[in-house]
């Protein structure tokens, strides 16, 4: 039987056995670290030399308003207002290993992951595993093991955060790389108004958002929730409105260009 060389059972450009050199470069580790992993304020995970080794986002406990009557099956639950869910914070964690055998690198790591996290308030907190939204949170506990032996440090960091998780750019920016394909809409936001029409902003997210604008001209808006609001150069930029999950039909009169600007609020 003739003898083949690895090359010749799995050749480099053949599409069904791909091949991957194994060599050790700074290249590929950068580029692996940076696959996943977390941004909060100056820290950055990847560029830090964390690997993350776990994350859980449990869904926030419910704020719970009941009421038991006695001689009557079940109970009276009065926690929905405004026919929506209200929640406590919630808590996320991240487990992240870094591998060195020198412990007083290791140590600064530690020192690092602290410094940089535990002084900051409540800010921006990014996930590589949710491109698009951003968690308004705070951290709250880094809790550190080191192993000699392995050379390795494991941090866990633990964030308090806003129950829901925030688009982070507004509706209708569209930003082709945070795009869902799954939950997404395309839809304009901005209209020249010039007499009368009626729009329709959807809010696909998970709970009612406050809306602000940007205008030209004078444009006022009507609709049986909203009533009737009149924006101008004089109020538009101290004047919000909630727009509902769903249809916001708008009717819309004057003569100048109106931008609806919010962002979605997601329960994920």
């Amino acid at each position: 039987m003739e003898d083949k060389t690895f090359s010749q059972f799995h050749h480099p450009t053949d599409p069904d056995f791909p091949f991957r050199d194994l060599a050790i470069t700074d290249e590929d580790v950068q580029d692996l670290l940076t696959r996943e992993g977390i941004k909060f304020g100056s820290f950055d995970s990847a560029k830090s030399g964390l690997w993350l080794l776990e994350r859980e986002a449990p869904t926030p406990k419910e704020k719970t308003i009941t009421d038991s009557v006695p001689y009557q099956q079940g109970e009276y639950d009065f926690s929905m207002l405004d026919n929506q869910r209200y929640f406590e914070v919630r808590t996320l964690t991240y487990k992240f290993i870094v591998f060195d055998g020198d412990y007083r690198y290791r140590s600064g790591a530690e020192h690092e992951i602290k410094r940089k996290l535990i002084p900051q308030g409540y800010q921006s907190l990014t996930d590589t595993h949710m491109p698009g939204y951003v968690w308004r949170a705070k951290c709250s506990e880094v809790t550190v093991e080191d192993s000699a032996d392995a050379s390795t440090l494991t941090a866990t960091v633990t964030f308090t955060a806003y129950p829901y998780a925030i688009t982070e750019n507004e509706e209708g920016a569209d930003i082709w790389d945070d795009v869902n394909f799954d939950h997404w809409i395309f839809q304009p936001v901005k209209f020249t108004v010039s007499g009368e029409q009626e729009v329709n902003v959807r809010n696909i997210g998970s709970r009612f958002v406050e809306c602000a604008f940007d205008l030209s001209g004078a444009v006022t808006l009507k609709s049986d929730v909203l009533g009737t609001v009149e924006l101008n150069k004089d109020n538009y930029k101290s004047t919000q409105i909630v727009l509902d999950i769903g249809d916001n039909k708008i009717k819309l009169s004057g003569n100048g260009t109106i931008t609806f600007k919010f962002k979605r609020e997601e329960m994920i």
